[in-house]
Parts: C-alpha cells; sequence; structure tokens
C-alpha cells in the first residue's frame, strides 16, 4: 500500500486511535449455556419455548426444557429469559470495505491512506456486521488487492484472531463489456485473457486459478459471451463450486439468448433485476412476461437473491437526487472512506450521466416489476437469499441486512420464510456440506439472540441482544464498545482525508 507522509501531530492522533482500539476478545471459544431461552430452529414452524441451549466449541450441544435444568459445569451462563435464539443472519451479496480496496482505488483522496497495522478499518466493518445479528457474509467479487485482504480475514475470523461473521469469498470472472456489445463502436475487442476471458480456455482457466487461490464460490458476470459463460459455469462445476452471479448479456451475435441461460443455469441468480433485464428485452416489463420468468427460474432449479432494497435506494437516488438516509443508530458505522463514494462526484448515481444512460426512465418501473416478479418466485416455492449489494450509497454494512428483510415481508413473505431467507437458506447455498443451518443439537452455533419475537413482528430482528459467530459469544454491549473504541481512528481517518482536501484546494 502507498503510504501517505501525515504530520506528526496527526500521526500520534491516529496513533492514540489504534491503542485504544487494541483488540479485545469476547469471550473466548468454549462452553456457554443460555439459560431459559425460546428457540426458533427455522427447519419447522415450531418455537421451543423455555429451553436450556448448551454450546461448546463452536457447536449445539444440547437443547433440552428449562426444568430439567442443565448443568453449566463451567459454561458461561447467558440469561435468555424472554429472549429468542435462532440461526444467525448472512448477507448473501455484499461488496466489503477492505484495506485491500483502499490500496486498490483510483480515488486520489482515498488511495493511499495511512491505515495503520492494527487493521482497524477490517474490524469496524467486521463488528458493523456483528452488531446487526449477521454470523455470516458472501462477498460478490472486489479488486486484487479487496480479494487477497479478505481472504487474508477470512482466515483470522476462522481462527479467532478477528471478531467477525463467517466470510465467503467469491471469485468474479467478467469479460470486456466491449466483447458483447450489442452496438460496436469500432474498438477493437481486447485479447482475451483468464482475468478477462473472450474464450472458453481462458473462462476454464480463470476458475482454475480461483481453486489454487482458494476462493469459496464464483460469480459469473454478465459480460461474458455465450461460449465462455457456459464453460466457466461447467467448469465450476467440476471444481466442486457454486456460483452465485449475473445472467449473461442479450441480443449480440455471441451473446447467450434467454433459453440458453436457463438450459445452463447459475446455482444462484444475484439480483430479481437481472431477471427484469430479461424481461425488458421481449416485453418492456410488460406484466404477462413475470409468469414465464417465474417458471423458468423455477425450472432451472436456480435460487435468487432479490436484492430490493439495492433496486429501492437506486431508484430513491435517481427521483431524489441524494443518498437515502441510513437507519437510526446506524450512520456512526459508515467509516469516511464509504462516505467519499457515496457522495458526488464519486456516486455514480448522482451523475448526469447515470441520469441520461438508456432506459433510465424505468428504473421505477423495474424495481415495481422485481418486487412482483420476486413474490411470483416466492410462489412457485424458488429458494430466496437476503442480499443488500452493501456498501451501495445508503446501504451500511449491518443494517441493509434488516432492511431487505423488510422488503420481502412487504411483498407478502411470510416471517418465517423471511428468516429462512435471511439465513438457512442462505447457509445451504454457501456451505451445503456442513449441516443444516438450523438451532438444532449438532449444528454449528453461528446464532442470534434476539430481545423480541421476530415471527411476531419481522422489525424485531433490530433487538439484537447478542451473536455467537465463529464459536464465540460477542453481547451487544460488548460490540457497541468495540466499535466505540475504533471512533478515535475513524476520526484520524477523517483528519487525513480533510488535510488532502485543504492540501488540493491549495
Amino acid at each position: 500500500m502507498n503510504r501517505h507522509s501525515l504530520s506528526l501531530g496527526l500521526f500520534a492522533c491516529l496513533a492514540l486511535g489504534l491503542a485504544a482500539a487494541a483488540p479485545a476478545r469476547a469471550e473466548p471459544a468454549g462452553r456457554y449455556l443460555v439459560r431459559d431461552v425460546a428457540v426458533i430452529p427455522l427447519d419447522g414452524d415450531e418455537t421451543l419455548a423455555h429451553r436450556d441451549v448448551l454450546i461448546e466449541d463452536g457447536r449445539i450441544r444440547l437443547i433440552v426444557p428449562t426444568a430439567q435444568g442443565a448443568r453449566a459445569d463451567a459454561a458461561t451462563v447467558i440469561d435468555g429469559r424472554g429472549k429468542f435464539l435462532l440461526p444467525g443472519f448472512v448477507d448473501a451479496h455484499v461488496h466489503l470495505a477492505t484495506e485491500g480496496a483502499i490500496a486498490d482505488s483510483k480515488n486520489p483522496a482515498i488511495k493511499g491512506l495511512d491505515l495503520g497495522a492494527g487493521h482497524e478499518y477490517d474490524r469496524h466493518v467486521m463488528l458493523s456486521l456483528l452488531k446487526a445479528g449477521m454470523t455470516g457474509a458472501a462477498n460478490l467479487g472486489g479488486s486484487a488487492g479487496s480479494d487477497d485482504d479478505l481472504l487474508r480475514l477470512r482466515g483470522e475470523i476462522d481462527a479467532g484472531r478477528v471478531p467477525g461473521p463467517k466470510l465467503y469469498v467469491g471469485k468474479l470472472i467478467n469479460g470486456p463489456r466491449a466483447a458483447v456489445a450489442v452496438k460496436p463502436d469500432g474498438q477493437p475487442v481486447p485479447a482475451s485473457r483468464p482475468e478477462a476471458p473472450t474464450t472458453a480456455a481462458d473462462g476454464i482457466a480463470a476458475v482454475q486459478r480461483a481453486r489454487q487461490r482458494g476462493y469459496d464460490f464464483i460469480k459469473p458476470y454478465q459480460f461474458l459471451n455465450r461460449d465462455t459463460y457456459l464453460a466457466v459455469i461447467e467448469e465450476a462445476r467440476r471444481q466442486g463450486y457454486i456460483t452465485t452471479g449475473h445472467l449473461p448479456e442479450l441480443g449480440c451475435a455471441s451473446c447467450a439468448d434467454r433459453a440458453f441461460a436457463f438450459a445452463h443455469p447459475l446455482n444462484n441468480i444475484a439480483h430479481s433485476e437481472e431477471l427484469a433485464r430479461y424481461a425488458r428485452i421481449g416485453s418492456d416489463l410488460a406484466p404477462a412476461d413475470i409468469e414465464a420468468l417465474a417458471q423458468a427460474v423455477a425450472d432451472s432449479g436456480a435460487s435468487v437473491t432479490p436484492t430490493l432494497v439495492t433496486l429501492k435506494t437506486i431508484v430513491a437516488m435517481y427521483v431524489q437526487r441524494e443518498v437515502p438516509a441510513v437507519p437510526a443508530g446506524w450512520l456512526d458505522t459508515v467509516d469516511p472512506v464509504t462516505r467519499i463514494d457515496w457522495a458526488a462526484p464519486a456516486n455514480r448515481y448522482l451523475s448526469q450521466a447515470f441520469r441520461d444512460q438508456e432506459g433510465a426512465d424505468t428504473f421505477s418501473a423495474g424495481y415495481d416489476f422485481a418486487r412482483v416478479l420476486t413474490r411470483a418466485l416466492y410462489k412457485r416455492g424458488v429458494p430466496l437469499t437476503v442480499g443488500t449489494d452493501a456498501a451501495l450509497p445508503g446501504l451500511a454494512f449491518g443494517v441493509s441486512v434488516r432492511q431487505e428483510m423488510i422488503e420481502l415481508r412487504e411483498i407478502g413473505l411470510t416471517p418465517l420464510d423471511v428468516l429462512r431467507a435471511a439465513s438457512l437458506n442462505a447457509h445451504r447455498l454457501f456451505d451445503p456440506h456442513a449441516g443444516s443451518g438450523a438451532a438444532r443439537e449438532g449444528e454449528r452455533a453461528n446464532l442470534v439472540l434476539l430481545d423480541a419475537d421476530p415471527l411476531a413482528d419481522i422489525h424485531n430482528v433490530a433487538k439484537v441482544a447478542g451473536v455467537f459467530a465463529q464459536g464465540r459469544w460477542w453481547p451487544i454491549a460488548e460490540i457497541d464498545r468495540q466499535l466505540a473504541q475504533g471512533q478515535a481512528f475513524e476520526r484520524g481517518l477523517q483528519r487525513q482525508i480533510e488535510q488532502r482536501k485543504a492540501a488540493t484546494a491549495n
């Protein structure tokens, strides 16, 4: 990483911030007893009232009626009276801010910021996820530096050296846009290479390199031509990878068509908006196309991450010409670097070029279409997962998962099915060999403890008392304490940014 030279005074402030935010652990992985709690397993429709839950070495060892009096035996006892224990939440589509992304940034206001040696920036993002009850997050591709940092961070979290949810790191594989241009501009298509393949051989090589690097899944993107897209899908399957991403581009000579995409499906489609894009080709978002699209997805066996809150937020920026407000109490979790990306000129959704692009006048209709389509998918039994595309402007890490859960409730999913989408379905997508993900004996103890019943009101997912993540108990008070400790680091980062602005102005 390039290091931006700081004044001695600024460096001292940053150092003090790092010292104040020195790693402070929650209880180590070991034995915990949650006493007299209501358990919502989520693999059925029952709630198990008045249960004692014994957790040991990251597994649920015992769930028994409280009347039987489970023995604590040196376990840390957690009072579960009036609380609800259920599988933790997973963001199935997120783009995590990392120190590696800052190093790779082309924005001079960001690139080269001195982040210190304590990885406090990464810790802040991970704590924000835990604060929202998240025990898993799937990163759907970033820069090379960002991916390097996430692969490192995944190992640190798994080893218990950094607080955070289980990370699933995806490899984005995409071709050059020019290779699938419907209206070629006469510019030559770049030569194929695994980093931007236009041939099946390079698509296969890209997947094989991802396996060597230790990625968790593959994200095919829409600018792969027909043959390369198919090669990536098939090689990913041979390598034992799941695929979640964008449907291929339509309309060019080497592009896929709708039938091809559903005949060679992804394991998971990354947006309902992707399906709306397919509808525009034939029907201009006509409601009649919803049933055909929903049935095609159901027949293909793919699941879908709707990301309705993503499209809702983009539409709000298009219509209101400003970034929507972050839910109350969460603005402080948005770090100074992310705030730069949310503001003009970095925020492309506020630009005139974005407003002038072809099809912009259908954004609002596209959101409506995606909502009705997602309901049709649900009615056909297509598995849905909760994803946010954070940190898209206006969508903060962690709390945006709650916003998407509310979106799904508003289109007619039951609270039980919303919770399944936010936990079990994502677990089964990204970790299919690691158990069911339910709150049952023998399963991994990636759990959230809530102060109120989410089946009675989905808004109760906001009332997080704590999380069990990677074998450790993180009470909300400890999460908030560590986030508060990191504020000195955040202030130092903000001063660096302001210093750069002042230097540029002069």
